[in-house]
């Protein structure tokens, strides 16, 4: 692989500022820090809330909140901005970049958005995180795909009062509490420190912090059960460590990481969320890190381009060292896993993408491919459960969002595809066994039918019929059959598919004189296909014989027939190449 080694903006998503970084890139991970082999985690219906080990948790914001869902609030916090009780329902002040997909849940879970359509002429609805009915949703699809628990995110901000604490925070942390009893999942709580600024006084830092920990230790909520412990102490990750930033600096929080590993009734197991150069930082501010019993360092956002292929990849590179040092210092290394990102607001404006497209969930795998590459990686923080804001989320969203805007979607893939991957992700770093190359599941639902939508002429693969003397070409958007077609998994090591008319119950398949054809449904390397996803939301359909690529061939005429084309490999010759992109649209 080659990188690209370049000075970029990162967009800091818990901070919501930017942050210039220099990345150094170290392209593989240091043979010593894999003579440990990884600790293989029994996995049971319920999760092990004692131990830290094995924990592939996914950080929950619980923010989203709308009108009713609390006495007397109008609020629609963190779905549209400057709209706490307005009416102005505008794409402009939208705070989302997906949609969540809202098929599931109940009637009493959903609010209308007031003018807002999905594609069918139905509603648009929401959720709020305040309903127990939609946590314990969530904490469902967790036990249902593998996902431990959650970090449950707070900001330090709503400390500052502990005679009047946030209501809605706290009933968001008690439908988490119940939810994890409920499902047998696990939750700790993700403390971030950005609300303090650079004129946050120790005292104010000190008194926020560790005030509200002992109102929690009092209440008892640090010891349900479900509350995750190691060592017998209850885990407590605090986030916002930044070399440059005054309030995490050693003489604001070394009498916080005293106070809290003190032995004693409030004494907790101790993870510090950093930003990803902390080493950077002095030696005073290195030494503070290490004092602690985990490390997680941030990777939202941190991304570095590959030459080869043009594509954005996640900047591992500073794992190794990380890894080198925790092991000196006997800390547990926790990495940040995330499917990619956008800046929080409106979604971009096509041909604008994403500030780090997903790619059909390769972004994400590369991540723990590298994680179990190291021997000694088990556990792992998922960016983030629900952040839909922000595009890092892994719950169900829609590919049919609401018309009123531009969102950005799964392209196709089913609502729950990140869930399942995560969890396919977990099992193998839990279990230490070697993560396949490729992806091992399918984004795609095998029962369904799909339009493929080429990117240059807006037109869509359609078959003709057994009779057609050119049975493949481009057509327009039509309700027949034609247009329609399974997406199926041929997984064996390898990502093909074969790709199953409805109208025929043919296969797409090439020829020996390269032309394209269907034919029967039956074992054969010349009827699968790699769907290869760039990062621009559509795929390259390439045979596996031929190594060609389907094209629109130029000509923008409905009817005109499909063809093969050698595939570029340099990323420049793709640049205008929208005849080789197809989108797949979900039927």
């Amino acid at each position: 692989m080659i990188i690209s080694l370049q000075n970029k903006n990162v967009f800091l998503t818990r901070a919501s500022t930017l942050l210039v970084i220099l990345l150094v890139f170290s392209a593989t991970v240091n043979a010593q820090t894999t003579k440990k082999k990884t600790k293989a985690v029994k996995v049971t219906g319920v999760v092990d809330a004692t131990t830290i080990e094995g924990k592939i948790m996914a950080g929950y914001q619980g923010w989203f909140r709308t009108p009713g869902d609390r006495p007397g609030s109008r609020s629609w916090a963190h779905v549209f901005n400057g709209n706490g009780g307005g009416t102005t329902f505008t794409a402009d002040r939208l705070a989302l970049d997906t949609w969540p997909d809202m098929s599931e849940y109940s009637a009493g879970e959903k609010t209308v958005i007031p003018g807002w359509n999905f594609p069918d002429g139905s509603p648009a609805t929401m959720y709020s995180a305040q309903n127990p009915k939609t946590v314990l949703r969530h904490f469902q699809w967790m036990k249902k795909y593998g996902i431990d628990g959650v970090w449950l995110s707070e900001f330090c901000g709503s400390f500052r009062n502990p005679a009047r604490p946030d209501s809605s925070m706290l009933k968001i942390m008690y439908n988490v509490q119940a939810a994890a009893r409920a499902t047998g999942r696990t939750w700790a709580y993700m403390w971030d420190m950005t609300s303090f600024g650079s004129s946050s006084t120790k005292e104010a830092v000190y008194n926020s912090i560790i005030g509200q920990w002992k109102n929690m230790v009092d209440q008892g909520v640090t010891s349900d059960p479900r509350y995750l412990h190691d060592h017998g102490k209850p885990v407590l990750l605090i986030w916002g460590f930044f070399p440059e930033r005054p309030a995490s600096q050693p003489d604001h929080m070394n009498a916080v990481v005293d106070f809290l590993e003190a032995p004693g009734k409030y004494q907790c197991y101790l993870i510090g969320g950093a930003t990803n150069n902390w080493r950077k930082g002095t030696p005073a501010f290195q030494a503070m890190m290490m004092r602690m019993q985990g490390l997680q360092p941030w990777t939202v956002g941190r991304r570095i381009k590959n030459l080869k292929t043009g594509y954005w990849m996640p900047f591992t590179g500073e794992w190794a060292e990380d890894i080198a040092m925790c092991k000196a210092h006997g800390v547990k290394f926790m990495p940040v896993i995330n499917s990619g990102t956008h800046i929080a607001g409106p979604p971009p404006t096509p041909p604008a993408l994403p500030y780090v497209p997903r790619r059909m969930g390769n972004y994400l795998w590369q991540q723990f491919k590298t994680a179990s590459k190291t021997g000694v990686i088990n556990s792992a923080f998922v960016a983030m459960f629900d952040e839909v804001n922000e595009g890092t989320e892994i719950l169900k969203v829609t590919n049919k969002p609401p018309v009123q805007a531009q969102f950005l979607t799964f392209d196709g893939a089913t609502s729950d595809y990140y869930l399942r991957l995560v969890g396919e992700g977990a099992k193998y770093l839990r279990s230490g066994q070697p993560m396949p190359p490729s992806i091992p599941i399918s984004p795609f639902d095998a029962k369904k039918w799909y339009k493929l939508k080429n990117n240059a002429t807006g037109l869509m693969l359609a078959d003709q019929g057994k009779t057609a003397k050119n049975p493949l070409i481009q057509a327009a958007d039509a309700a027949g059959k034609g247009e329609e077609w399974q997406l199926i998994y041929l997984y064996d090591g390898n990502p093909y598919f074969k790709i199953k008319s409805r109208l025929t119950g043919k296969v797409l398949s090439r020829a020996a004189d390269d032309s394209i054809i269907q034919t029967a449904d039956v074992p054969s390397d010349y009827a699968k296909w790699h769907l290869e996803f760039d990062g621009t939301g559509s795929c390259r359909i390439i045979n596996k014989v031929s190594g060609k690529a389907l094209s629109s061939n130029g000509s923008t005429n409905a009817n005109s027939p499909v063809v093969q084309v050698p595939d570029p490999k340099a990323p420049d010759d793709l640049l205008t190449r929208d005849d080789l992109r197809w989108k797949v649209v979900e039927e």
